[in-house]
């Protein structure tokens, strides 16, 4: 089957880039084959793209031997574009912003194959989007995304690695996921430059740890990561005592428990620390309910 191919576009970009939407494109065929080369992609793989672009991504994902692309492009005059130079059966475009989507649904049709989801993300949506994704964690076989050098420090950071960047955020997807910074590409490549470098990162969701939640869970979970992190300046104690009212005696009893000095930060807490800290705050919460 034939598929499209950019170089009639000779590497210009047609339509003006649109600000909002933070659209800097990567039109090198060595890096696009580079990330290509990163995704885990099989006869049995369902690949989603968020943001397609002009499609040289595409191209390159159509030449492996997965099942299907599903190109997700919110701009309208890109995705009118594309859907007129799209040749290939195995593509199918739709006009669509991915924030707004309920994966739980968009994926039913796809649930019997391994979805790999894709992207040049904007820093505008990139930890939104994220979020969303993995509040629907168990759906996804992998996630590989092009970032901002300074958002995927974030995502892969922890106490000891890429420390000053360690957050809720850091903590909620490294709960649900395996993480990895790739490699790094220079803000040259991208048409138009944008002002910062950007990082290829891999988030591979758990499946051999008991992470499955629900959704309801995880926003809870997220909600208390916040608190944790509020006042980054301030000591985790003072940060519990903030957001959880007259629990002082709770608190020195759980910190004692671990031997925590009240003047550590939540910076200063694994992964695990956080989630231990969680199920404490529900235990506290659920035995202020029965009394």
């Amino acid at each position: 089957m034939t598929h499209f191919c950019t170089k009639e576009i000779k590497k210009k970009i047609i339509f003006q880039p649109n600000k909002i939407l933070g659209q800097n494109f990567l039109f090198d065929k060595n890096y696009l084959q580079k990330i290509v080369a990163i995704c885990p992609i099989n006869s049995d793989t369902v690949i989603i793209e968020i943001g397609s672009g002009y499609g040289d991504l595409t191209n390159e994902l159509v030449k492996t031997n997965c099942k299907k692309i599903i190109g997700l492009e919110k701009d309208k005059k890109l995705f009118q574009w594309l859907e007129k130079k799209n040749k290939s059966e195995r593509i199918i475009y739709l006009w669509q912003d991915a924030l707004s989507i309920d994966w739980e649904k968009f994926c039913l049709e796809y649930k019997d194959s391994s979805i790999v989801v894709i992207g040049n993300l904007p820093y505008c949506i990139a930890n939104s989007l994220i979020i969303n994704l993995l509040f629907q964690h168990h759906l996804f076989k992998y996630f590989v995304f092009l970032v901002q050098k300074e958002v995927g420090q974030k995502w892969v950071s922890s106490s000891t690695k890429y420390s000053s960047k360690y957050s809720a955020l850091s903590i909620f997807i490294n709960y649900l996921a395996e993480t990895k910074l790739v490699f790094e590409i220079p803000r040259n490549i991208f048409k138009p430059v944008p002002s910062v470098d950007g990082s290829l990162v891999t988030v591979k969701p758990w499946k051999d740890k008991n992470v499955c939640v629900s959704k309801q869970q995880l926003v809870s979970f997220l909600k208390f990561l916040k608190n944790c992190f509020f006042f980054r300046r301030k000591t985790l104690w003072n940060n519990l005592l903030a957001f959880s009212g007259d629990r002082e005696k709770d608190w020195k009893k759980y910190f004692y428990e671990k031997n925590y000095s009240t003047k550590i930060r939540s910076q200063n807490l694994t992964v695990e620390d956080h989630r231990e800290l969680f199920l404490y705050w529900k235990k506290i919460l659920k035995k202020n309910l029965l009394n």
